[in-house]
């Protein structure tokens, strides 16, 4: 049985992008966190307010920076630096 050289070709190329469509891409996919250098301690990071309306508990650093304005403390609770 002879076999053309493009039925060959057509079989190659077939195999090939079976293989390829099977290949797992979890590994392109996969996220990375970004690097938070000093931010990583922060629970709140805020540039302006922070208001709190409930019975939060923040488990971490509250910050705020350039801002100064921080309400709705003590009915939440800061477990953590109020900074």
């Amino acid at each position: 049985m002879n076999i053309s050289i493009t039925t060959k070709a057509s079989l190659v190329s077939l195999l090939l992008i079976v293989t390829l469509v099977g290949i797992p891409v979890t590994r392109a996919l996969a996220a990375t966190a970004p690097g938070l250098g000093t931010a990583a301690g922060f629970a709140v990071l805020a540039a302006s307010t922070v208001t709190n309306t409930g019975s939060s508990v923040v488990n971490g650093d509250l910050g705020l920076n350039p801002g100064i304005s921080v309400t709705g403390f003590p009915l939440g609770i800061v477990n953590g630096s109020n900074m």
